[in-house]
């Protein structure tokens, strides 16, 4: 989990193989707004590490 601290982004693949769902999946949180993505231009989408690490930290409560 080092590499949680040393990315500021991760890209949708990435998400779902530490979340265990799929790709799909994270494209449609991030769509339907329970996952926070960031997207510039017309380029890919990533996810922010505080985003990640906030979610991680709600799946351990």
């Amino acid at each position: 989990m080092d590499f949680l601290l040393t990315k500021r982004f991760f890209r949708p693949d990435e998400v779902a193989q530490l979340l265990a769902l799929s790709r799909r999946t994270i494209y449609r949180m991030i769509r339907d707004g329970r996952l926070k993505g960031v997207r510039w231009g017309s380029g890919p989408w990533r996810i922010p590490r505080e985003t990640l690490l906030a979610m991680l930290e709600d799946e351990g409560a």
